[in-house]
């Protein structure tokens, strides 16, 4: 059973030989760069570059499925106009501006949408990825989800406060966003990726009610999932376990939780409606700032509470020691050499 195989086996709920690993979120570190040439900013938009530096976490890190359309979850609002902070080696592209905060009547979806910003890059990062390893390991693509996007578009503050003040206006800034999710993962999958994450950090329980989040954000993403053309997972920051169900209702085949969640609840809620766990070593403290043995133990951990994917919690920090990622991979092989795997 090839890595492919045995990823997209486990993502459709089908038998595997062992717990895939690998990240659904970023994993633009700095020692890949330097391992296989191919450093930010240039692998923030040349396809060559980026295709380097998403198979060097293949290669280097034990991660056993690939990332196609780059390092940040910035895309979808550059092409709708807003302005981004340059990236570093360490500092990925962030939000600078908000262009429609004090009006959006100016915001619409307009037709040459996918030609914008760094979607003909990604077109050829694809092209080049399936070229070189299409046939062994699993790609995929992710951009933020709506909430986030429209949070960009608007700013963040603003558009909580409509949450609360003028739920009207967030629905037309999502009815919107929701167009360009939907022809986004499908200009993913029409280049040949084999399943894609959307990436909802500003709709987590930290910044959104699971009341609004079930009223808002739960029906976009299920629309989204139901015109997408293949398989979806969605990743959510924070401690999300009270929107984990609303979460797997959405149509996804699996869901991204971090450390702050319960994973083994959250593993039995997802199982019993059909939908796949990812996680859930935490990024910012063990990985980041922890031991090799630290990394290993929290991976060991997740593998006893029943993760389908042993994966970060998040998106990995550019400055994350390499030792520490590939612990997850051994301590996948150690826990399956052993009777308990």
């Amino acid at each position: 059973m090839n890595l492919k195989k045995r990823f997209m086996n486990r993502l459709l709920g089908q038998d595997v030989d062992m717990t895939p690993v690998g990240s659904t979120t970023t994993y633009g570190m700095v020692e890949l760069m330097q391992k296989c040439g191919a450093a930010r900013p240039l692998a923030d938009r040349d396809p060559v570059a980026m295709a380097k530096l998403a198979i060097a976490g293949w290669e280097h890190a034990g991660l056993e499925w690939i990332k196609a359309m780059g390092w940040d979850i910035t895309a979808i609002s550059e092409a709708f106009g807003c302005t981004l902070g340059e990236p570093a080696i360490d500092l990925q592209y962030y939000i600078k501006t908000s262009p429609f905060a004090d009006d959006i009547e100016r915001l619409d979806y307009p037709a040459d949408f996918l030609q914008r910003g760094r979607f003909p890059v990604y077109k050829e990062q694809f092209r080049l990825l399936q070229a070189q390893v299409g046939g062994e390991v699993a790609i995929f693509g992710l951009c933020e989800g709506p909430f986030t996007c429209a949070a960009n578009l608007v700013g963040v503050e603003q558009l909580l406060k409509w949450t609360l003040k003028a739920p009207d206006k967030v629905q037309r800034v999502l009815e919107i966003v929701k167009q360009a999710e939907i022809d986004v993962i499908n200009f993913a999958f029409e280049c040949g990726a084999d399943y894609y994450c959307i990436s909802e950090p500003t709709s987590g329980p930290d910044l959104l009610s699971p009341r609004l989040w079930g009223k808002m954000v739960q029906p976009a993403i299920a629309e989204i999932v139901r015109k997408a053309k293949g398989p979806v997972a969605l990743h959510i920051c924070g401690n999300t376990d009270a929107i984990i169900p609303m979460m797997c209702d959405t149509g996804v085949v699996g869901i991204s939780i971090e450390e702050k969640a319960d994973l083994m609840q959250a593993v039995e809620i997802a199982h019993t409606k059909g939908v796949r766990v990812f996680g859930n070593v935490a990024t910012a403290t063990t990985l980041f700032s922890g031991t090799p043995q630290q990394c290993y133990q929290e991976a060991w951990r997740a593998l006893e509470n029943g993760t389908d994917f042993l994966a970060p919690g998040c998106g990995v920090a550019p400055q994350t020691p390499l030792e520490n990622i590939l612990q997850l991979q051994k301590a996948r092989n150690d826990y399956f050499a052993t009777e308990g795997g």
